[in-house]
């Protein structure tokens, strides 16, 4: 039985306001529930390595100290070879499920981080797990193995945390996109385009659409990010995190297709990447909720609600297949669909302004 103790520790995290106040919850109350010696939560860049370890305990303390060591030996860790920590699985793990005390302790790494500090029993657990950030809940044992109760205990708030701070981080998005959109001119719409996880660069809004119109190809769905580009926007990107979930706006000077400017960039945890700026000169448009999609996405969907193929419909435009399909895909996003059924009918219903 989990017991009431659990429940209300649970409850407190739910109820969590932000990252600290979550962070401060685990490592004051998880110790007592679980039998540990001391709770921490250690932030990882995927870039940098270990950026913090949250807590005060003296174990804390030692490896808040010892970052820069701890980044260089990562690799001397005795879980290492042992353990996928970026894919450790959903629930917790023990030291003792993969090697002894006795080995843990005559590693490399423990020698030189820990020194003559020892633990009979680490329990390990991710709270995040994304491509930008990644975050570690650890517990400390000193007198005794982990024992099954501490697991089941441990797995559960582990579980309660994780779903509550992936809530937290689409809060965040949230409220950094409507303050980004609600402090823009009236006469200055905003441009919103996004870097997805293939590091393509795809407009989201009408501003947008107009803008890729104007600075693409006719077949070009999507934009590709040139590689060095994509690791000069990441490591920019990597600075602006004030917590493993909450980014603030950055500047970035980039070429979207029309030239080198400058754009407002918020990443999320996932990878993607959101940009904005403003546009000038911007007059509504008779069918605005047309231009939701590209000239050449509008004559696609045109021939795919007559009954065509992807196939019949490269013919028709003398594209290739490949690219009709690439631009369903486009379609199907801004669309908010995913299927082709499904998009044909927001696409008649579209034309008829229903």
């Amino acid at each position: 039985m989990l017991g009431k103790p659990y429940f209300d520790l649970a409850r407190a995290i739910y109820r969590s306001g932000n990252y600290d106040d979550l962070v401060d919850l685990l490592v004051a109350k998880l110790p007592a529930l679980v039998g540990a010696d001391e709770a921490l939560v250690m932030e990882v860049s995927p870039l940098a390595g270990v950026c913090s370890v949250s807590n005060h305990g003296p174990i804390s303390k030692l490896l808040g100290s010892k970052v820069q060591d701890i980044n260089r030996l990562s690799s001397h860790h005795p879980l290492w070879s042992r353990v996928d920590f970026n894919d450790p699985g959903d629930l917790g793990f023990a030291l003792s499920d993969h090697l002894s005390a006795e080995q843990y302790a005559q590693s490399l790494f423990v020698r030189e981080i820990f020194g003559e500090t020892r633990t009979t029993d680490i329990l390990f657990g991710v709270l995040v797990q994304q491509r930008r950030r990644k975050a570690y809940l650890k517990c400390y044992f000193t007198g005794n193995v982990v024992g099954n109760h501490a697991r089941e205990r441990f797995d559960a708030i582990l579980l309660t945390a994780r779903g509550v701070l992936d809530r937290m981080e689409a809060n965040n998005i949230e409220f950094s996109v409507r303050q980004r959109v609600f402090t823009a001119s009236s006469k200055s719409p905003l441009a919103i385009f996004i870097i997805n996880l293939a590091s393509e660069i795809c407009p989201l809004n009408h501003a947008a659409v107009r803008l890729a119109e104007a600075w693409w190809e006719a077949d070009e769905a999507v934009r590709a990010l040139p590689a060095g580009a994509v690791k000069e926007i990441d490591g920019l990107l990597d600075g602006t995190w004030s917590n493993t979930v909450t980014a603030r706006w950055i500047d970035l000077k980039l070429d979207l297709g029309g030239g080198e400017m400058t754009v407002h960039a918020l990443p999320k945890l996932s990878g993607e990447v959101i940009l904005m700026f403003p546009v000038s000169g911007h007059e509504e448009s008779s069918d605005e909720a047309m231009s939701i999609l590209t000239r050449r996405q509008r004559e696609i969907m045109d021939w795919i609600a007559e009954g065509k193929t992807s196939g019949e419909a490269a013919i028709i435009l003398g594209i290739s297949p490949r690219t009709v399909e690439k631009h369903l895909e486009a379609i199907f996003q801004r669309l908010g669909v995913e299927n082709r059924i499904a998009a044909m009918r927001r696409y008649l219903d579209l034309k008829r302004g229903v």
